[in-house]
């Protein structure tokens, strides 16, 4: 028998997924929150509207109601970023454990979640419906250019909303209580929000959202709890989305 020689280089370390750190609830964050709950969830961005000589800058209701929506996630997206941005460019660094992984399922994740709700409303024997929110999507695709439509919906809402929904419900919220429980809070409630203000709640027409938000929601937790890496996720489903019915919904007479 041969001796087994052992190599004179150490081996190289193994590159373990780092988890990020959200820190504890700030002062700012609660500020933020404030913001969010009046402008949004409260709708308190909407009195724009009953401003005097407001509504008679834009030729179109949709076009004005838009423009509060623009309005509104210009103010949270700016809010947001000022409190999160250090954090939120530290976590881009799990791109580089297992980037390959990474980068596939970013299109793997949001076709999974297409497949995934046509297969649970198949299996319900439900018909697809869409929610107020989809349809007011849609509406606005007619009357606003998808440079703004692309800036407001893919790269300030994902942002405004993976900070609340991810970063302090599961990344700060999971500093207190187990993630499994903050997980299914997350998705929960990054569905409701979807239907705020339509006063209906349709469960078939929620599938889709709480699907995404399931998807979205575990990637950040086995990405390390990456910021950078859900808010990715968000945007690439939201400009998909956004593409595609630009496209198609002239071709459908939409």
């Amino acid at each position: 028998m041969h001796d087994t020689q052992q190599s004179p280089y150490p081996a190289p370390p193994r590159r373990r997924q780092p988890v990020f750190d959200a820190g504890r609830f700030r002062l700012a964050d609660g500020v933020v929150l404030a913001l969010y709950a009046g402008l949004l969830v409260l709708g308190m961005a909407g009195l724009l509207l009953f401003v005097p000589g407001y509504r008679e800058q834009f030729p179109t209701d949709t076009l004005a109601l838009f423009s509060v929506n623009l309005l509104t996630y210009a103010v949270l997206f700016t809010a947001v970023m000022i409190v999160v941005a250090p954090r939120l460019f530290e976590s881009f660094r799990t791109f580089r454990y297992h980037p390959w992984a990474k980068a596939f399922l970013i299109p793997g994740l949001w076709l999974a979640s297409i497949l995934t709700t046509a297969a649970i409303l198949v299996a319900a024997g439900a018909d697809p419906t869409k929610s107020e929110n989809q349809l007011a999507i849609e509406g606005m695709t007619r009357e606003v250019p998808f440079a703004t439509m692309l800036v407001t919906t893919a790269i300030m809402g994902p942002m405004v909303e993976e900070y609340v929904f991810r970063h302090l419900l599961i990344g700060k919220l999971g500093r207190k209580i187990p993630v499994w429980i903050c997980v299914p809070l997350s998705i929960a409630a990054f569905a409701a929000l979807h239907f705020i203000g339509s006063g209906t709640f349709d469960p078939v027409s929620a599938i889709p959202y709480l699907v995404l938000g399931t998807a979205i929601s575990l990637a950040y937790v086995f990405s390390g709890r990456s910021l950078a890496y859900a808010y990715v996720l968000h945007a690439f489903n939201n400009t998909v989305s956004l593409v595609l019915s630009y496209l198609m919904l002239p071709l459908l007479g939409g």
